[in-house]
């Protein structure tokens, strides 16, 4: 393969891109480089350097997977060494290997799970709909299998497979996609698209936890098999509940007798200034979700943590389900190497310690951009709700602000809904406050270019 150095012409590699890779399935050749103007080669600890050599800012970790920063020779190296003694082989037929069950032994007293067990996947997408499979075939096993009905909640995001796109609560996820999978409801989204005058934050939790309980009620709570929901939801903004809302949820599972899917894909692994976004609320799960920070995203791993009371129902019967590349031992190696990093370099206290800079950070910043709606901030996750309502061509606008953020040493993401602009900033837990500083700079800079 060729290594791409800085300094080697950016437009070259772009049609290099488009003519035979879609990142995305969206042509670039409309709009590079307008959108991202430089392709990236190479990452520098929370930094990333494109092909002209300019050093950026990585506030979206890329997508909140790079918790412990880019190109650490220490998971290199581990990854290497698992390389040359077994790089795979297949948890299937009586075979197995020790990698799976060490990772599993270290995560088990981390996880917001009761005496788990684990099983791993190749993403968050995958451990999602593993989740779902494993709430579905709990209740076969118990004689109840017209549970079938999973519930997530408007606005949230939980992978882009059929199942767990027919999960998400929004609606571009589910567009030409159709028909989608049957049995998947969304319960009333338990936040607003911004401030709402006169509304007080805890009376909207409680309202959509009443509404989440009318739907299960109205549904019948003999259909429903689960509820899955993130800690914090972030795919319009940052929405953090009240530990109300949370213990809540727990109630109306444990009455109903519903089992409880926690999504720690994005949350997890210290992002939030705990390991976990649940520990936040006190509240443990049924079945746990995670992928992203497992392995710092440099291998594609996932994992679902089951508790063993649900485990302890598959005992006679085991679980139908099979995956090629469970457990990996690479992304074994890569994810105790990064769990080392974490602890041995304090990561998840410093995520915390840079939760109050950044806030500061960003209430500067919602004073300078008057378009600011609302700032949401938790450890190192956080965004910026910005009123688009008014603006003629808001895809222009997007399109502005990401290229002026990214020009002034910021790469974080940027989209819209129908009358907000949104931009999330979450950088490897391993940045500076000089870092966090220089980085809500660079994102005004390209927020303040909604109006240019």
């Amino acid at each position: 393969m060729t290594i791409v150095e800085p300094g080697q012409g950016t437009r070259d590699l772009a049609k290099k891109r488009v003519r035979h890779f879609l990142a995305d399935f969206n042509k670039l050749e409309s709009e590079f480089p307008s959108i991202y103007p430089k392709m990236i080669v190479r990452g520098d600890g929370p930094y990333v350097v494109d092909s002209d050599g300019h050093r950026i800012l990585d506030a979206g970790t890329h997508l909140g997977a790079c918790q412990v920063g880019h190109s650490r020779p220490e998971i290199a190296d581990r990854m290497a060494e698992q390389t040359r003694t077994l790089e795979f082989i297949a948890l299937d037929g009586g075979v197995s290997h020790g990698y799976a069950a060490e990772l599993a032994e270290r995560l088990a007293p981390l996880v917001q799970c009761d005496d788990p067990i684990f099983s791993f996947t190749g993403s968050g997408s995958e451990s999602n709909e593993l989740a779902f499979k494993i709430a579905r075939q709990y209740h076969v096993r118990r004689g109840a299998p017209s549970r079938t009905k999973i519930i997530s909640r408007l606005g949230s995001y939980h992978g882009s497979t059929i199942a767990t796109s027919a999960a998400a609560g929004m609606a571009g996820f589910k567009t030409d996609f159709g028909p989608m999978p049957a049995d998947f409801i969304q319960a009333p989204a338990p936040f607003p698209g911004g401030d709402v005058p006169g509304r007080d934050r805890a009376e909207w939790w409680r309202q959509s936890l009443a509404e989440t309980q009318a739907l299960i009620e109205a549904e019948g709570p003999e259909t429903i098999a689960a509820i899955i929901a993130e800690p914090i939801a972030i795919p319009q903004a940052v929405k953090i509940p009240t530990a109300e809302y949370f213990t809540g949820l727990r109630s109306l599972c444990d009455s109903f007798g519903l089992l409880l899917i926690i999504d720690e894909v994005v949350c997890g692994f210290g992002r939030t200034g705990r390991m976990f976004g649940a520990e936040h609320f006190g509240v443990r799960g049924d079945i746990v979700s995670y992928a992203k920070g497992l392995t710092s995203g440099y291998v594609p791993m996932g994992a679902v943590a089951v508790s063993r009371q649900v485990e302890e129902v598959f005992a006679k019967q085991p679980l139908l389900h099979l995956n090629t590349y469970a457990g990996h031992p690479v992304g074994c190696a890569a994810a105790m190497a990064a769990l080392d990093i974490m602890e041995d370099e304090r990561l998840v206290e410093n995520a915390a310690t840079m939760e109050g800079v950044l806030k500061d950070e960003l209430s500067r910043l919602k004073q300078a951009v008057g378009r600011t709606r609302e700032i949401s901030v938790i450890g190192l996750l956080s965004s910026v709700v910005c009123d688009i309502s008014d603006v003629a061509d808001p895809d222009a606008a997007v399109r502005r602000v990401r290229k002026n953020a990214y020009d002034a040493g910021v790469l974080a993401r940027i989209g819209r809904d129908r009358t907000n602009l949104s931009a999330h900033f979450y950088p490897p837990l391993n940045v500076t406050a000089n870092d966090v500083t220089a980085g809500v700079h660079a994102l005004e800079v390209g927020l303040r270019s909604i109006d240019a």
